[in-house]
């Protein structure tokens, strides 16, 4: 993609301070519109469109996660934003933090939920694979390619959607936002994915060897909460999250697995909003 290429803001409304929100990869943004219907009570949300819904973009363009943050900042500075509240999920909460540490005052608060942080013994064997040249051979890079990519009928996905663990505790709206908008019909009379699996696969692909350096200057007030049941962000990842960043606390949201702004979209926003409303005034006042 080229540097100079403005990628769409979504406006899903709501008035007061502008809150931008970064989803997860392989999710469209209508997926979580029962979570934005609760902040829109008190903050203005938007989102940018990422660049695997923008067409004709080629995945192997993406070379590192420091890029999507990359094109949040570059994309809220265009607009002349500054101070604005970032709020993202899994993929959406790393590169905002990343967008955060790169560019002090651009974000007035950050509520990352299940970022991508890993630690440890995960960390030295992802970076093996990263030295080696094999993260395209990945377990999780080559689930994405092998996803069901179209289906006769939007029925017929949910059908199959509802048999995996990945949906089983999903809110049944978030379900239906997403076989809605995750399915796109073709001109052939069927559906396919609306985020390509290719593009899935290669942000999975494209994690980066030292995601803590690219995070550490974060010093805006962050939450980082965790789904209780999370594989994608474990205990020591979300204890070394509070260390490395200075402003930072941790939270839990019991029960609740990667994927919770789906399944509780309701206590995630009252997670967000309560971090939030505790943030000091901005001063308003001319020097």
């Amino acid at each position: 993609m080229g540097r100079g290429m403005a990628l769409e803001l979504d406006d899903w409304g709501g008035s007061g301070p502008l809150l931008h929100f970064a989803c997860a990869n392989g999710f469209p943004p209508e997926t979580y519109r029962k979570l934005f219907a609760r902040l829109t009570t008190r903050y203005h949300v938007v989102s940018l469109r990422m660049r695997p819904l923008v067409p004709g973009q080629d995945p192997k363009a993406l070379t590192t996660w420091k890029e999507l943050g990359e094109d949040l900042a570059r994309e809220l500075k265009a607009r002349g934003r500054s101070g604005v509240l970032g709020v993202g999920h899994s993929v959406g909460g790393t590169s905002t933090l990343m967008a955060s540490a790169a560019n002090p005052g651009l974000f007035r608060a950050v509520v990352a939920l299940d970022p991508v942080l890993i630690t440890g013994s995960r960390l030295w064997a992802l970076r093996l694979m990263k030295l080696l040249g094999r993260m395209d051979r990945t377990a999780i890079v080559q689930g994405a390619l092998r996803r069901k990519e179209r289906w006769a009928t939007r029925e017929e996905a949910a059908s199959a959607y509802r048999q995996r663990t990945l949906f089983k505790d999903w809110d049944a709206d978030c379900f239906s936002d997403y076989i809605t908008h995750g399915l796109v019909p073709t001109e052939a009379g069927d559906f396919r994915l609306r985020f390509p699996r290719e593009w899935e696969a290669r942000i999975f692909e494209t994690f980066p060897a030292d995601p803590w350096s690219l995070i550490r200057a974060n010093t805006a007030p962050t939450l980082v909460l965790r789904g209780e049941r999370s594989d994608t962000l474990l205990p020591d990842a979300l204890a070394r999250a509070e260390r490395e960043m200075k402003r930072t606390r941790v939270d839990t949201l019991p029960l609740a697995s990667h994927l919770f702004p789906m399944e509780k979209p309701r206590e995630t926003a009252e997670h967000v909003l309560t971090f939030l409303d505790q943030l000091p005034p901005v001063d308003v006042t001319t020097h």
